[in-house]
């Protein structure tokens, strides 16, 4: 998907967890939001 072009083949630096999302933090301050949000998995790429 379009929207993830930007963290393909970047290293992952670091994961945080919290109660229902995760933060995944690249290279290039890439970040990738994973939330669980009514039983649906949304996510969202900074910056797209």
């Amino acid at each position: 998907m379009a929207k993830f072009d930007g963290i393909v083949g970047k290293a992952l630096l670091t994961v945080e967890e919290k109660e229902n999302e995760l933060t995944l933090v690249f290279a290039d301050n890439r970040y990738l939001f994973v939330k669980l949000e009514n039983g649906k998995i949304h996510s969202d790429s900074v910056p797209e």
